[in-house]
């Protein structure tokens, strides 16, 4: 499953779509200008390198995620990308940080807060962290709009469900997220909205056809024949041009007072 989360995490990483909305939010907080980067739930280190390759960036870049073989991979990558000098991976627990408070410019939450048990908790952690004055940016999908469309019509939401339950604990956490951020102290200064939407052949979601019948068994919401019917259904509907698969995605900025 960690194999398959790394691939899913690197083959995003690369659609244009996906790095113009990363671009989107580290543009609105300036991330060039920062001299300490904080990137939470890392994973492979996708917006972690991002920032650390921009033009301009002379800051450094610390990455935590709780996984040490997403860390692992992310240190490889940084280090086959030539950006070892200006970023550091570490295995961390997120909702108790080792580092002092107020350290951070920037802190990023790249597609994390919806697999969050308590993500207020990550939030005042987060907060804690960030200089006065400084950023916190949340992006992630709006995993209760995500859909894809089956051959029965008649378990189509059903299906839907099982992938959203499989997948994520807080599916309508980026619909929450302006109530918890108050909670949190945090004001928001920006919000950016997107849709993805894929029909006939996908791209964006190409990797989640390979890897939803695995991820639903894992998951333990349905059997293995039905994981296997349901990634062959996908499967078939790429090859014969009949997919459909669309989800929301929103980017948060917050300031902290």
């Amino acid at each position: 499953m960690l194999e398959m989360m790394a691939s899913r995490l690197e083959a995003r990483g690369k659609d244009t779509r996906f790095l113009g909305m990363i671009d989107d939010y580290l543009d609105a907080v300036s991330v060039t200008d920062a001299q300490q980067v904080l990137d939470l739930g890392c994973g492979t280190g996708v917006v972690a390198r991002r920032i650390a390759g921009l033009d301009g960036f002379a800051g450094q870049v610390t990455g935590i995620d709780l996984s040490p073989q997403l860390v692992a991979k992310a240190c490889d990558l940084a280090t086959s990308e030539g950006l070892s000098s200006k970023t550091t991976f570490e295995a961390g627990d997120i909702r108790s940080l080792v580092f002092e408070g107020s350290r951070f410019d920037v802190t990023v939450l790249h597609t994390l807060i919806s697999h969050l048990d308590n993500p207020v908790v990550a939030l005042q952690e987060a907060a804690r962290v960030t200089r006065a004055g400084g950023a916190i940016v949340i992006f992630d999908d709006d995993y209760a709009s995500s859909t894809l469309e089956t051959a029965d019509a008649g378990r189509a939401a059903e299906i839907d469900n099982a992938m959203i339950e499989a997948t994520v604990t807080q599916p309508r956490a980026m619909r929450r997220l302006p109530r918890m951020a108050k909670s949190a102290r945090l004001s928001i200064e920006r919000c950016f909205s997107y849709l993805i939407a894929e029909v006939g052949k996908p791209d964006f979601f190409a990797g989640l056809v390979d890897t939803i019948g695995p991820m639903l068994l894992s998951a333990g919401v349905c059997s293995e024949d039905e994981a296997d019917a349901i990634a062959a259904d996908l499967k078939a509907a790429v090859v014969e041009g009949t997919f459909f698969g669309a989800c929301n995605y929103y980017g948060y900025v917050f300031r902290k007072s």
